[in-house]
């Protein structure tokens, strides 16, 4: 049986060109998806760290009036080589009466780390009540 000529050329799958068009929109949408993929990735690790920086500046707070003297001062220090932590603790005596018995102190602690080549931080503040020295 001859096969009339319409029929051969009859196109029987996909062109070159179609198919390098379907591997170009698919490499691009590829491309789309790592990228928001580690986008997100990156920012549970970056989540991860500030919650560990929160944490040890809730422990080194609980810390202050303890280990910590409740003077007025600076201390400093590291937590595994990563972690810089400081405790800056100031009077605050504006805040009651003069003839109090009590004496607020100002404690602000920051944890700090470096981030690849951005440096980032945490801060927490609050008062501590100390007696009023006679």
């Amino acid at each position: 049986m001859k096969i009339p000529y319409n029929a051969r050329t009859r196109q029987l799958g996909f062109s070159l060109l179609e198919v390098l068009v379907a591997f170009a929109i698919l490499a691009i949408s590829m491309g789309v998806i790592l990228q928001s993929y580690s986008t997100g990735v990156r920012g549970i690790a970056l989540s991860e760290e500030y919650t560990k920086a929160v944490d040890l500046a809730e422990s080194q707070l609980a810390q202050v009036g303890v280990t910590i003297p409740l003077e007025v001062g600076v201390s400093e220090g590291d937590f595994a080589e990563k972690y810089h932590w400081s405790v800056s603790i100031n009077s605050a005596d504006d805040l009651v009466p003069a003839e109090s018995t009590l004496l607020p102190m100002e404690v602000e602690i920051r944890v700090s780390w470096q981030d690849g080549r951005e440096q980032r931080s945490v801060d927490l503040a609050t008062l501590k009540l100390t007696r009023r020295p006679l």
